[in-house]
């Protein structure tokens, strides 16, 4: 069974940082990477399956919230 989600990640910025370097890795190497992405579900308590990222794209960092 295959679904095409579409939905947004809260990630904390301070675990992964906000310059364009540590963005730059969590988009390319985590979420995009080599498919090693899992989809876990707490209700459930195990996983749903591997995520295949076609695209990332930044909506806005919190720190960019803060300055306006």
């Amino acid at each position: 069974m295959k679904f095409l989600l579409i939905l947004e990640l809260d990630v904390d910025e301070k675990v992964y940082g906000t310059d364009q370097d540590e963005v730059d890795w969590l988009c390319n190497d985590i979420l995009l990477g080599d498919g090693g992405l899992i989809l876990h579900s707490n209700e459930i308590g195990d996983e749903v399956g591997i995520v295949t990222v076609l695209d990332v794209n930044v909506l806005k960092l919190k720190e960019d919230e803060k300055n306006g």
